[in-house]
């Protein structure tokens, strides 16, 4: 008798591990065991209002190489800031390599603008050597013919404004000292009192 009620408290106790083991169990995740990346919170989304812009891009000018008896070729300049006179000079030299050394400031009024070109520009010591291919001039009077119409027709047109006429705004040439615009190699002169055109020269031989 003693030996079955033994034998019943071990079955009993058997039954108990039995269902406190399968209690213990690891119980399924949610989504069939399936568990979302983790999303970072350490840099924020970036909304478009917090897309920084491209920095403002400079203006651009144009400018004229050429004569006016042969027509100009149009090159753009980009350019920063205010556009002045030598903004624009400073362009044609950087362009065409021709050295456009200035004697003083360059002068802007109602009469038109004044551009004092030094004896150490191209237009009295020749172009530079080597010439850019592009721009290579074959003797001084076409130098001296494509420089100055250059600059003369990049200024009008440069700061005439818009519906205006590039040639009612006057380019005055002269040189060191207020002295008027000789050029002894080509024997060509323009007068100090009247705005610079190439046609108007007075022949010097």
């Amino acid at each position: 008798m003693k030996a079955n009620k033994k034998s019943l408290c071990l079955l009993l106790c058997a039954c108990v591990a039995v269902l406190l083991l399968a209690g213990c169990g690891e119980t399924d995740p949610p989504n069939g065991g399936q568990t979302s990346p983790p999303t970072s919170t350490d840099t924020p989304a970036v909304s478009p209002t917090d897309t920084p812009e491209p920095p403002a891009q400079g203006q651009t000018a144009t400018l004229y190489i050429g004569t006016k008896a042969e027509g100009f070729s149009e090159y753009p300049l980009g350019y920063e800031g205010e556009l002045t006179p030598e903004v624009l000079i400073q362009g044609i030299v950087d362009l065409t390599g021709w050295n456009l050394t200035l004697d003083g400031e360059i002068t802007s009024g109602k009469g038109g603008i004044g551009v004092c070109l030094s004896r150490e520009s191209a237009l009295f010591v020749g172009p530079p050597n080597p010439q850019k291919e592009e721009f290579h001039m074959f003797g001084a009077e076409q130098l001296a013919e494509t420089l100055l119409d250059s600059i003369q027709k990049t200024l009008q047109e440069g700061f005439t404004g818009e519906g205006g006429d590039p040639d009612v705004l006057d380019i005055w040439y002269y040189t060191e000292g207020n002295q008027p615009l000789k050029l002894p190699d080509i024997g060509r002169s323009w007068p100090i009192d009247q705005p610079y055109q190439w046609a108007a020269g007075q022949n010097e031989n």
